[in-house]
């Protein structure tokens, strides 16, 4: 930040410098004196340049480390909202009806042919209408999670609207939204049935280490490029909510073995985000093209953690497991990796380990972790990566990025004092300097009037540009 409180001190000085040598050459009235150049130069340099530096490097800084990750939740409760409509309320759906006269008055000011001023009252009228709902009540579809609140549908029109009529004579467009979403009923059915589904949301954490431009953190595998061209290394995704807050985290490579993985993967990572703050990605890779699970391990972790995902790279709390599969029914190898360096290695261990054999299904891998809604507490169903990263001995642990002394940190905290600003946002931390250069010498250049000059002194304006003529 020292070089650019420099870079920025010349700038403004420069500014102020060759704005003075021409209106001092030109003679101009608006020349910056001595005791404004004594006044605005400390200002710019130990007060305005080092406060931009400051503020700039923090807010680049700050947004360097910021990417985004996955959070896993559940849903609490479906509530359908009624609200009663009226003429001119508050309501989505509506016609224009029942006319009235709107009058009102103008009062504008008219010169007469003697130069004089009147004041003339101009009266206006015109027709307006009212506002008038279709139906008698509106209905809006809300699901609550323990990640927030998602509207499944705003103010829709009820089911079998034409028995809401708010005029018994007008009917209700076929073409307007109404009755219950289907997505709010299946939310509904799940709740009551003590079974709730699974929400993931995107939220944003730091990540000194991604943010780093120390190399040495970087996982690096040089054979990315080869099973990229073979096809053979998804693409993390870079926003995988859809419906609402539904997430696509399995990836299959060669292998598609039969049945609901995403949902499966949904429902394990509900449990996941809510117990141990985790997100886990699923990949199942045909075993008889990949050969070398250790070292497609790491070329799928480099790719997935390099700077070509930007902001969505996989995050400090991201699992990711691969399963390799010969035959499409049982696993033959597996491997896995977590979002940060360190931490979490005996975990790995029981993946690679305690998945091998396993018949490839979702109830096996996965199985169909639920959570009881009065307790909040989750039960399993024993699968392997329920024992391995859920309840296991050496389950998840999310691993914090502050100092060693932190309960469950890495000690990365360091990385934050070493990360930079890039180019560009050097170049506009620069540009504000230019700018607030530009204020100040401006400001000095306005004082520097004849006549805001004379009433900030006490002499006459005939003394002070007396003063001035003499002066130069």
């Amino acid at each position: 930040m020292f070089i650019l409180i420099i870079y920025g001190a010349v700038i403004v000085m420069a500014i102020g410098l060759v704005a003075k040598f021409i209106l001092d050459y030109t003679k101009s009235d608006h020349r910056i004196d001595n005791l404004e150049l004594a006044i605005a130069t400390p200002i710019l340099l130990f007060l305005v340049v080092p406060l931009i530096m400051w503020l700039g490097t923090k807010l680049a800084v700050s947004n360097l480390v910021t990417y985004n990750e996955n959070w896993g939740g559940y849903e609490t409760q479906a509530e359908r909202i009624v609200s009663s409509c009226q003429r001119d309320g508050n309501m989505k759906n509506y016609y224009k009806g029942d006319p009235y006269k709107y009058e009102w008055d103008t009062h504008d000011d008219e010169v007469d042919s003697k130069g004089r001023h009147h004041s003339v009252t101009h009266h206006h009228s015109e027709t307006r209408y009212h506002n008038i709902p279709f139906c008698s009540e509106e209905w809006t579809f809300v699901v609550r999670t323990t990640l927030g609140d998602y509207t499944i549908a705003d103010r829709n029109l009820p089911d079998n609207p034409n028995e809401y009529r708010y005029r018994a004579y007008v009917s209700v467009p076929d073409y307007l939204d109404h009755g219950t979403p289907d997505f709010w009923t299946l939310a509904k059915h799940r709740l009551d049935s003590g079974n709730p589904g699974p929400v993931t949301a995107r939220r944003q954490y730091d990540n000194y280490i991604l943010a780093s431009q120390n190399s040495i953190l970087k996982r690096f595998n040089d054979s990315v490029g080869r099973y990229q061209k073979a096809g053979l290394l998804p693409a993390l995704k870079s926003n995988p909510i859809h419906d609402f807050y539904l997430a696509d985290r399995v990836y299959f490579v060669g292998a598609h073995p039969s049945g609901n993985w995403q949902g499966a993967l949904n429902r394990f990572d509900a449990a996941l985000g809510s117990m141990r703050q985790g997100d886990l990605h699923l990949v199942i890779v045909d075993a008889n093209t990949v050969t070398d699970p250790d070292n497609y391990m790491g070329a799928l972790m480099a790719y997935w953690e390099s700077p070509a995902l930007g902001k969505d790279a996989l995050s400090k709390n991201g699992i990711a497991v691969v399963v390799g599969t010969k035959d499409g029914k049982t696993v033959a190898w597996a491997r896995a990796a977590t979002g940060m360096p360190a931490g979490n290695e005996m975990m790995i261990l029981d993946i690679q380990n305690k998945l091998v054999g396993v018949p490839l299904d979702t109830d096996s891998i996965m199985g169909h972790p639920t959570v009881n809604l009065a307790t909040h507490k989750w039960s399993n169903t024993s699968s392997a990566l329920e024992q391995t990263v859920l309840w296991g001995q050496d389950a998840f642990v999310r691993v914090h990025m502050g100092k060693l002394t932190d309960k469950g940190a890495s000690g990365y905290a360091y990385l934050l004092r070493e990360i930079v600003p890039t180019g560009w946002q050097r170049f506009w931390m620069l540009f504000s300097a230019f700018v607030a250069g530009c204020v100040t010498w401006g400001i000095c250049i306005a004082h520097g009037t004849p006549m805001a000059r004379a009433f900030f002194s006490s002499g006459s304006l005939s003394n002070y540009r007396s003063y001035r003529r003499s002066s130069y």
